[in-house]
């Protein structure tokens, strides 16, 4: 069996995905700067004989001359992080750039480009050299590699003539080959081949002769970044011109590969096990939009812990940038708190999230925490559209037995439910299979128990169950479904939803039984967490009820003006605008007329309600 080794290239600085195949070596290219701490057994290309200083001429290159002076195998290989060569036997459908494309490297990817070890040594075997397939250039809108070398905004077509003069005067056996590659129309990409041990030698002496003698006579000192990279784009057809060279001998086995694109290629963040045994871990869900109200809650979190304890903060997101994320580590991170982003793209996709009204998909975030943070017992999970008053390490502290799920009584829907003939009720228990609806929890503030629900159920199950699309309150009625008869209620200090719009307490809370709206009323005296659920918030509309609380703590954040703007513009980064507030109020003030025409407990007055519920929450 031949000794493979495929070189994958990393950029610096950067955290992205890993194949698991003992074929893969994973190498950071121009590890020289690299300022972050390496990955577990990812190489750097500044060890041994190296040019990884060279790197932003060189490009991904340096790691071929590292796995050049200082690896040993029977073939040499090299891709990048996000592209990676197909060893299916079929041809897969490609997009109209020529290549085949992926949101993520999952299974299903894996699966359909032969990337397992048995697959690729297979069809690897039975080739001397392999390259990218060629692209025709007329697909790049140019005539010829020469005229799309020429067209390109921040190269130079004269380095490319100094570049062929080069390979005239040393080596000339290459010249017409050259020349033909330039004039034609194909065009070998992204510097991907895979070659036996003597050919991948040959080629390497030539290509770094080459390039050393162009960074010696080429002057780039006044070029762009881009145009610095000058160095990589000619290596990059140098290993055309070889693949060519060798089909003119006629006595090599060749062959081109496909190549898949990765879209999203950053590294999953995986806890592999809890820093410390008295950690508070605690996950928040958002979306970049959100980015202002997160930070709000995320600064309120912190005010409010306790020296003596340690809390680690994960941010479920999809799409949060690098530059909000600092936002957070450089200024909320303490000696004791830590936010760590979680990208949980890849475990979402091929799912249909359906969130409903107001809701964000980000709301089933919180399943993964099943999976995500398995090495912990419990997991705090609040919601981000809240202000915390108290800390959440009491929270975490609660005694939950064999509970699945800490939760408190939910007073709106209580409140919906206990109406007369509240068609509510039924969907209870009819959809929910809850008896009783006044055991109903609220999902913005839980205490996950991950040992005792991940015996009972598993992520795929929850976000197959929000496939469904039956549930009007999202993964709330999922979360009451699994947890039934083993929930830890807690105080409804802990999740104290707001008067949303000055409605909800008289108009709905009101209705639930009285043990329930006492316990509301005592837990807005003191609330520990003030939860601003519902269709207007206090960014909004700044007298909404406790609006003065989220005020105060927004005003200590780089965010305030953004929200103050967004209030104006976009409904503080909600994506809701502010038609759509002042068409809610308008629809608010419709349904209080028609109550007073139609009775209640009439057909038409339970309609109407249906509509607004569903329609606000």
């Amino acid at each position: 069996m031949s000794d493979i080794k495929i070189f994958v290239t990393h950029t610096p600085n950067r955290d992205t995905m890993r194949v698991n195949n003992s074929l893969f070596y994973n190498v950071i290219a121009g590890s020289d700067f690299q300022t972050k701490e390496v990955p577990e057994g990812v190489y750097q290309d500044n060890q041994g004989d190296n040019i990884s200083s060279l790197n932003k001429s060189y490009c991904e290159l340096t790691t071929q001359y590292w796995a050049w002076k200082n690896m040993q195998a029977d073939y040499y290989g090299f891709c990048h992080y996000r592209r990676f060569f197909s060893f299916s036997e079929k041809k897969i459908k490609e997009t109209s750039w020529g290549t085949i494309e992926y949101d993520f490297l999952d299974q299903k990817a894996m699966d359909e480009l032969a990337l397992h070890e048995k697959a690729v040594q297979d069809y690897i075997e039975k080739y001397d050299f392999l390259i990218a397939k060629c692209v025709p250039t007329s697909d790049m809108n140019a005539k010829s590699v020469y005229e799309h070398y020429k067209k390109a905004p921040e190269l130079h077509i004269e380095d490319a003539e100094l570049f062929l003069k080069i390979i005239d005067e040393k080596y000339s056996y290459l010249s017409e080959t050259a020349r033909e590659l330039f004039e034609g129309h194909t065009f070998y990409p992204c510097n991907m081949f895979i070659a036996k041990k003597e050919l991948f030698e040959d080629y390497s002496k030539i290509l770094f002769d080459v390039l050393e003698e162009f960074e010696k006579r080429a002057d780039m000192s006044e070029y762009s970044r881009e145009g610095y990279r000058t160095t990589g784009h000619l290596g990059e057809r140098l290993a055309g011109i070889y693949y060519m060279y060798l089909k003119k001998q006629g006595k090599y086995r060749l062959g081109e590969l496909q190549i898949a694109l990765i879209h999203n290629a950053d590294a999953e963040t995986e806890v592999t096990q809890a820093t410390d045994g008295d950690v508070v871990p605690v996950v928040l869900a958002a979306n970049q939009k959100y980015v202002p109200i997160l930070y709000t809650c995320a600064q309120s979190i912190v005010e409010h812990t306790s020296h003596d304890r340690k809390y680690e903060i994960y941010v479920f997101h999809t799409d949060i940038n690098a530059d909000s994320q600092k936002m957070f580590t450089d200024r909320l991170n303490r000696a004791n708190v830590r936010f760590i982003f979680v990208n949980v793209s890849s475990r979402v996709a091929g799912y249909v999230l359906q969130a409903k009204q107001h809701i964000t998909t980000e709301t089933f975030y919180r399943f993964l925490i099943l999976d995500i943070l398995k090495v912990y017992p419990k997991v705090v999970y609040l919601d981000c559209d809240m202000i915390i008053c108290h800390d959440v390490a009491e929270l975490y502290d609660t005694d939950m037995g064999n509970s699945l799920i800490a939760g408190a009584l939910d007073p709106d829907f209580a409140g919906q439910c206990n109406m007369k003939n509240s068609e509510m009720r039924q969907y209870c228990k009819n959809t929910l299979g809850l008896e009783n609806p006044f055991v109903y929890f609220q999902a913005g503030v839980l205490v996950f128990n991950v040992t005792e629900m991940s015996k009972v159920v598993t992520v795929d199950k929850l976000l197959e169950m929000s496939d469904t699309g039956i549930y009007r309150f999202s993964d709330q009625d999922i979360l009451n479904v699994v947890c039934k008869d083993r929930v830890t209620y807690l105080d409804m200090k802990w999740n104290m939803i707001f008067d949303c719009d000055h409605f909800r307490w008289q108009k709905v809370i009101k209705y639930a039984p009285y043990y329930i709206l006492d316990d509301y009323e005592n837990a807005r005296k003191d609330p520990y967490i003030i939860h601003y659920a519902g269709f207007l918030k206090p960014w909004m509309k700044p007298d909404e009820d406790f609006g003065y609380v989220f005020w105060d703590m927004a005003r200590k954040t780089p965010y305030y003006e953004q929200i103050l703007s967004g209030m104006q513009h976009q409904g503080g980064g909600q994506n809701v605008t502010v038609d759509t507030v002042i068409e809610a109020r308008a629809f608010k003030r419709t349904r209080k007329l028609l109550m007073k025409i139609f009775p209640q407990g009439s057909g038409i007055r339970r309609t109407l309600g249906k509509m607004y519920w569903r329609i606000f929450g």
